[in-house]
């Protein structure tokens, strides 16, 4: 399992390490070692490379005197530049003593133009300054080191665990950070770097392993992998029948957004669930219908806008309490209007099902947030940065700037697993239990990609998966298949309606 942690996590990490034999000085040569694999890869080989490792006074700076003496060895021409001063943590001294013969190594402050005439020529500069030690500010010395870098280096910029200037806790970003073409992230994922805009400034991550083993490691978020989702997919029995996986009521669609019924209703069926009950107005049912022969329908009135109307609310309400439904999908397409709000709070007060609220359902409960609180069974909440910011009182930009952390708050308190969507999704059960999406691409940045995703996360939980790993399966399961879809056809060219066709293609092989 590939895990994300904070600077005190990986800190007690390579403790705990340390208290099972697993020395620091072991597992900075280990993180030498792993760098100068990858580095060697990233380049092509490294024999007669220019190459420049910029080199802090902690153990960031000690991974790269390690970096330097392996680069040597391999007869590459490695320079390493103490950018600061010479080492002063234990470590990275004991390593400074024991290649200071072999490497080539020169202090910044001493050699400014010289330096600057080597990153000007060379093949690859080696970020080893700061690691997870910054915070604040970078002071002007080294704004205008990691500028002209920027500016002026021919080859690649790499950056071993993290970019220098970023703050590996929060994302937060000085400026004049280095902004490297690749990192690569020792022992863990820094959780800082899965925050924006942090993620969009790391250039391609890689992540290395140094050697502490999984037990060391507590209070991390998991980021998902096929070996974490494989293991909660629902399983097809041999001997069974359409009411086996499930039976769930979507609550979806208006005149005006037809697509998220057809959309939300396509991904649930395409997911797996047995019977899916699609309660929308008529003129949406004859939109659909014939794309979509395998769903039931609830026909419904609509109001002069095209709306679900005032005297249809009852219809949803015995339907909903007169047949057994294992799950409830409401939001998608529905409008910010009263009637959603109506539904909705009736929903989450009495479906003795899970319940998935999207879009403007969601819209509808911020006003009232404190409803999900008087739930008969579990929520989870899908929404976007701008829908969660209307649910917490926060801004988008607040809540982009700690996407795990706000996630992880909100589930606790209202006891839903909360689905914070964007780049790098995050997943957040009340029990503080917390998943990082890393598939997905921007091909899904279009309208009605939402709605797919709930029809997918409604029908696992129709299916029984628990809610957690409803959501989990659903999120990285959508993000898979485009990422299935761009490798086929290019980011710009895919539709939502793509995501459900091709998803028994990603069944089949998960």
């Amino acid at each position: 399992m590939r895990l994300a942690v904070t600077n005190e996590q990986m800190k007690a990490a390579e403790a705990a390490a340390d208290s099972k034999g697993i020395s620091y000085m072991k597992m900075m040569r280990n993180a030498g070692e792993a760098c100068f694999e990858r580095i060697t890869r990233f380049l092509g080989g490294v024999e007669g490379k220019d190459i420049v490792i910029l080199a802090g006074r902690g153990n960031n700076g000690g991974d790269g005197i390690v970096i330097a003496n392996l680069l040597t060895e391999a007869r590459a021409s490695a320079i390493l530049v103490f950018v600061q001063d010479l080492p002063r943590s234990d470590c990275a001294r004991e390593c400074y003593s024991l290649y200071e013969k072999v490497v080539k190594s020169t202090l910044y402050v001493h050699r400014k133009d010289a330096v600057m005439r080597l990153i000007s020529n060379c093949d690859a500069v080696i970020d080893c300054v700061f690691g997870t030690g910054f915070h604040g500010a970078l002071e002007e010395n080294m704004k205008e080191l990691f500028g002209f870098t920027d500016t002026n280096c021919p080859g690649i910029k790499i950056s071993v665990d993290v970019p220098s200037g970023i703050d590996s806790d929060t994302g937060e970003i000085a400026e004049g950070a280095f902004r490297p073409d690749f990192t690569i992230v020792l022992g863990a994922m820094k959780r800082g770097l899965y925050s924006h805009p942090a993620y969009e400034s790391c250039g391609r991550i890689s992540l290395a392993d140094i050697g502490i083993p999984a037990d060391c490691y507590g209070g991390f978020e998991a980021v998902l992998t096929d070996s974490v989702v494989n293991r909660f997919l629902p399983e097809r029995k041999r001997v069974s029948h359409k009411g086996t996986y499930g039976r769930l009521l979507n609550i979806s669609g208006s005149a005006f957004y037809t697509g998220a019924a057809l959309l939300s209703t396509n991904g649930a069926l395409r997911t797996g669930v047995g019977l899916c009950t699609l309660a929308t107005p008529t003129r949406v049912i004859n939109a659909v219908a014939p794309a979509i022969p395998e769903a039931t329908y609830l026909p419904l009135e609509q109001d002069y806008d095209g709306f679900i109307a005032d005297k249809s609310i009852d219809a949803v309400k015995m339907e909903l309490m007169n047949r057994k439904y294992t799950a409830v999908l409401i939001g998608c397409g529905l409008g910010d209007r009263k009637t959603t709000a109506e539904l909705t709070g009736f929903v989450i007060k009495n479906a003795d099902c899970p319940v998935i609220i999207d879009a403007d359902g969601l819209n509808s409960v911020s006003k009232n947030i404190n409803v999900l609180k008087e739930r008969k069974k579990g929520i989870i909440v899908t929404p976007h940065p701008a829908e969660f910011a209307r649910m917490t009182g926060k801004t988008a930009e607040e809540i982009q700037r700690d996407r795990i952390g706000y996630a992880k708050a909100f589930a606790r308190e209202y006891g839903c697993v909360t689905v914070l969507k964007g780049v790098n999704t995050v997943i957040a059960a009340p029990t503080g239990e917390t998943f990082i999406n890393t598939t997905g691409n921007p091909g899904l940045a279009k309208g009605g990609s939402g709605d797919v995703l709930a029809g997918m996360t409604a029908s696992l939980a129709a299916q029984g998966t628990p809610l957690l790993y409803a959501a989990v399966l659903a999120v990285y399961l959508h993000g898979l298949a485009a990422d299935t879809l761009a490798g086929r056809m290019g980011l710009a060219g895919i539709l939502p309606r793509d995501i459900p066709e091709i998803l028994p293609e990603i069944l089949k092989k998960s």
